[in-house]
């Protein structure tokens, strides 16, 4: 059965490349790159590795009925660089939207529900889509990334949003890309999937997966610094998204190198927004909308659809990362889409920081800071207490004032 052999060599292969295994929480963080073209990269709260094969991890994605395995929800289905074909054996058709599958995965029999999941998944939520329809997409805005590397120009998302694409500790022909450069990138400012549509950006691209990542990611910062400068007024550089915490040791040496240049890019006006929980630059925490009302905010809840991440730091509000569909590119000369159920932190920040760029086009006079108490005020809260990024209010409160 052309399904179960390729499961058996998932598996294989996976077990040969991974070094971390998931954990309770989907904590992880960069891992040493295998001897592979594509390096291996991280989400923080998820754990899963980009090689020639998905990251399957059997003990907890799979189990055993008869012959086959029956993948469980937020099974990690993608076919990376070929098809993966999965029987009515191996799956079932009402979970298809809690798994996390790309347009290589073939539901056999449900190729029509799988395609409409995706192609859902594109839209951001809370009413974004209808500020679009009006206007505000990002518009004479420029943010930007550091991430993993990916093809600037590769993804209708987003080749027309990148107006420099600069690296940190690579060979100067180094041509790659990643899974979490063109997921980052498509989520503030794809065409379709993004917050931020018309936004520009600077894109970093460095090795996250290196122990010296937070003294790479330094230099990144220190690079944005300098080109800011020189950057007329209405060009500055207003943030920097860089989905990572540099503050795990059991991945990373020296974050404080890091700490001191977000101190570097403050002081010239740019906001960072990172992962590091209880820090000042992460304001944006992993939340989950109602996947049927994607608008109504009142249903949202704090954590991804998982269950992760259900405690929000109090400087920081919900922000959703579940249910989404981003770019994929791992070749040049081809892009597509994948579906993510679970989201993790590194789609929030991506999301927040696009948002913000809407409200900088209403009102381009606005500092870092100003803008982060706008977003702070309309943030909408529940009965328990819990904050949510708000989006049409924040626009809202901008334009009334």
């Amino acid at each position: 059965m052309k399904g179960h052999k390729i499961r058996l060599l998932t598996v294989i292969m996976t077990l040969l490349l991974l070094t971390l295994m998931a954990c309770a929480q989907r904590t992880s963080m960069p891992v040493t790159a295998p001897s592979a073209e594509l390096p291996a990269v991280s989400l923080p709260g998820r754990s899963e590795t980009i090689a020639s094969a998905p990251s399957l991890l059997p003990e907890e994605a799979a189990q055993t009925v008869g012959d086959a395995a029956l993948y469980e929800p937020f099974a990690d289905l993608r076919g990376i660089n070929e098809k993966m074909y999965l029987t009515g054996e191996e799956y079932v058709p009402e979970d298809i939207y809690t798994y996390w599958f790309n347009q290589n995965t073939v539901f056999e029999g449900s190729e029509a529900v799988a395609a409409g999941i995706l192609e859902e998944g594109k839209d951001p939520g809370l009413s974004i889509s209808q500020l679009h329809a009006q206007g505000i997409t990002g518009q004479r805005v420029t943010v930007a990334i550091i991430d993993q590397p990916l093809l600037p120009d590769h993804h209708p998302e987003y080749r027309d949003n990148i107006v420099s694409y600069h690296t940190v500790g690579f060979d100067e022909d180094f041509q790659e890309s990643s899974m979490h450069g063109p997921a980052v990138a498509s989520l503030l400012a794809g065409e379709q999937i993004g917050t931020a549509p018309d936004v520009q950006i600077y894109y970093v691209a460095l090795k996250f997966w290196e122990r010296n990542a937070p003294t790479l990611g330094a230099q990144a910062l220190d690079w944005l610094i300098a080109q800011n400068e020189a950057l007329p007024k209405g060009e500055k550089i207003r943030a920097v998204s860089i989905s990572v915490d540099f503050t795990d040791s059991e991945f990373f040496d020296d974050p404080l190198v890091w700490d001191e240049a977000v101190t570097r890019a403050h002081e010239a006006g740019i906001l960072v927004f990172d992962a590091r929980a209880g820090y000042e630059t992460c304001v944006f925490w992993p939340s989950t909308f109602d996947r049927s009302n994607r608008n109504d905010i009142t249903l949202s809840y704090i954590g991804n659809p998982r269950g992760d991440f259900s405690e929000c730091p109090d400087n920081a509000i919900g922000t959703p990362v579940g249910y989404r569909t981003v770019a994929e590119v791992y070749r040049e000369g081809e892009y597509a889409y994948a579906y993510d159920a679970e989201g993790g932190h590194s789609w929030a920040i991506p999301y927040g920081t696009g948002v913000l760029a809407l409200g900088w086009q209403i009102n381009p006079d606005l500092t870092g800071p100003e803008m982060i108490d706008r977003m702070m005020e309309t943030a909408y809260e529940n009965e328990a207490g819990d904050r949510f990024l708000d989006p049409v209010a924040l626009v809202e409160r901008i334009r009334e004032q």
